[in-house]
């Protein structure tokens, strides 16, 4: 055996057996990525999570709107009052001070019974954070389960409130995926699509093993009892962190309920426009530096090993000798063939669609893209996006 481990290293040397090694270990961590921990999403089931209650509860659906936002007066608040369900309501509001526009959603609340309105004022001098205006919905609500979503935010079903619900029974935090749409299908906006369905990708895969640490915003809910125990949000210095920061701190081994139906989906629209949604993802990114040290370690060490291994392969290729060369290359083969299956099958689950024959371009370039994200900070001015 010694005489065997001599040959090799005299064969191809301390730094090319060095180098084999680590591209077998970074492939390793890449396939227990795509093949264990975000399979587990395209396998997961609700129904194998025991019930806590036998019927789905009433739902109070709340959502904070600011400004003078003709969308949701003319397309969103429609689907959200149009969900067939026996016993929701939809709680809405206002923040601003236009009176033409708080009187319209007045008139369309005459016309509903199970719509509440409330009016937030608010102005240069005194913002009003979207915890606040939570805050409010939340007292304003009738019903235990509290459902949350956003504007610029549409149900992909007329049934969303239906199968969201059927998380209440077996949990008292729901999560359900949100995805982007954007004006086109250019090059550009597949990889910000893809960049968006990964940090998704992510977030599903801990919160299907019970380690929820984010929801999209649009999407997500928890009952008013677990709201009182905590006395309402934290980190109140920010106008962020209640679909992340406040669900870590709610979320344990055993109150988490992930429903990922296509009827359980929401579609948040996106600005096509590089600066504007680059910002959006910093300022909706930055309080990943609260999270706890598994969780970011978690989401950094796909991405550190996704750009070693390549960078490991090229080198391969480049120094090493023909029949090393062969299994840099075979290995960087059957990788690509397991993430590209492994995201068709957790694409479609998540809701997103047309991602396989493209995906090559987003699992080259994602790094750089969140690299870009992260390298500068948000200027932290508060932004309500639409």
């Amino acid at each position: 055996m010694t005489q065997i481990f001599n040959h090799i290293l005299d064969h191809y040397t301390y730094a090319g057996v060095a180098l084999a090694i680590v591209i077998v270990v970074l492939f390793g961590v890449q396939i227990y990525y795509y093949g264990i921990a975000y399979r587990r999403v395209h396998r997961f089931r609700l129904s194998q999570r025991r019930k806590q209650i036998t019927s789905t509860p009433p739902i109070s659906i709340i959502i904070a709107v600011r400004g003078e936002n003709e969308r949701f007066l003319s397309q969103e608040l429609p689907e959200l009052l149009g969900q067939q369900y026996d016993h929701f309501e939809v709680v809405v509001v206002y923040i601003g001070n236009d009176l033409e526009y708080y009187e319209e959603l007045q008139r369309i609340r005459n016309n509903y019974s199970y719509m509440r309105l409330t009016r937030m004022g608010g102005g240069e001098r005194i913002f009003i954070t979207t915890k606040q205006a939570l805050n409010v919905g939340i007292k304003s609500a009738q019903y235990e389960a509290l459902l949350f979503t956003i504007p610029g935010a549409i149900p992909s079903s007329k049934r969303w409130v239906e199968f969201v619900a059927k998380g209440y029974e077996r949990g008292e935090i729901v999560v359900a995926p949100s995805i982007a749409r954007f004006e086109n299908n250019s090059t550009k906006c597949f990889i910000m699509r893809m960049v968006e369905f990964q940090r998704l990708r992510n977030a599903m895969a801990r919160a299907v093993v019970d380690r929820l640490y984010y929801a999209p915003r649009s999407n997500y809910g928890f009952t008013r009892r677990l709201y009182n125990s905590t006395r309402g949000y934290n980190h109140l210095g920010i106008d962020i962190g209640d679909n992340d920061l406040y669900l870590q701190d709610l979320a344990t081994a055993s109150n988490t309920a992930v429903v990922l139906s296509p009827h359980a989906m929401v579609i948040e629209e996106r600005s096509s426009v590089w600066s504007e949604w680059v910002e959006h993802m910093r300022y909706y990114g930055s309080t990943f530096e609260n999270y706890n040290t598994a969780t970011k370690s978690f989401i950094r060490r796909e991405r550190v090993s996704r750009v070693l291994f390549f960078f490991a392969t090229v080198v391969a290729i480049a120094v090493l000798p023909l029949e090393l060369k062969l299994g840099a290359i075979a290995l960087a083969l059957l990788r690509y063939i397991v993430v590209v299956w492994s995201s068709h099958l957790t694409a479609r689950r998540l809701g997103e669609r047309s991602v396989a024959l493209r995906y090559w371009i987003y699992d080259l370039t994602g790094p750089i893209v969140e690299w870009i994200i992260g390298s500068n900070e948000s200027n932290k001015t508060p932004k309500i996006w639409r």
